[in-house]
């Protein structure tokens, strides 16, 4: 499994107590699949960054909220954001390869890929492409 990391969603900087507006501020964190039936709001209350959720599906979707409290209650009712479990090599490759000679220091590479989208298990960023 991979995990979900949740301190992006959380101040990077602990708030400055002047700031608080009561004592003992905390952050709410609640998260679900994002997908049909989701289930109940899995929930972890802490001080700040970060939070890490382990064994999770590969680059899986969720729906994320995070609300600020303190000893005089909760914060607003936080938007709910989707953010994705972590990535890992993909399982495709690619097919059908093609090379155009444009000039003698260029060429124009083509390919299509194999497999399902999800099969990237996350985002394809590019290709490494070295010759001899």
């Amino acid at each position: 499994g991979s995990g979900l990391i949740l301190g992006s969603l959380l101040p990077p900087q602990p708030l400055p107590p002047g700031d608080w507006n009561a004592p003992e501020l905390r952050y709410r964190v609640q998260w679900r699949p994002l997908e049909p039936g989701r289930g109940r709001w899995a929930e972890a209350t802490v001080g700040g960054p970060p939070l890490v959720v382990r064994d999770t599906p590969t680059f899986s979707p969720y729906e994320i909220r995070v609300q600020a409290l303190n000893e005089a209650g909760k914060g607003p009712e936080p938007p709910v954001v989707i953010g994705y479990s972590g990535e890992d090599l993909p399982l495709v490759y690619p097919e059908n390869v093609g090379v155009e000679i444009l000039n003698s220091t260029s060429v124009r590479l083509s390919w299509s890929l194999s497999g399902a989208a999800r099969d990237l298990r996350g985002h394809l960023r590019g290709y490494r492409v070295s010759h001899p």
